[in-house]
């Protein structure tokens, strides 16, 4: 099983690396360009996020599970909505 802090600072990367998301995103929309360093390295985060939980779910608790599940579903949700640009 995970330490509580594992999955703490896993949270806490999958957040922040989804809130930049969004604010790339708006950025972009604002401005109508897309900064060609900021745009790439959110998306990479988020692809790294997404495949390393696959590795942390295993680990975890049922209740852990939940918790993952649910910014899994965030992180997939956002990395959706960068690639259609929307």
């Amino acid at each position: 099983m995970l330490q509580k802090d594992q999955i703490d600072s896993y949270l806490t990367r999958a957040h922040e690396t989804i809130e930049s998301a969004h604010k790339e995103l708006l950025d972009v929309k604002l401005i109508q360009q897309n900064d060609p360093t900021e745009y790439p390295f959110i998306m990479n985060q988020i692809m790294e996020l997404d495949d390393e939980i696959s590795e942390v779910l295993t680990s975890a608790s049922p209740q852990q599970r939940d918790q993952l599940e649910d910014v899994q579903h965030q992180l997939r949700e956002t990395k959706t909505v960068m690639i259609r640009g929307i």
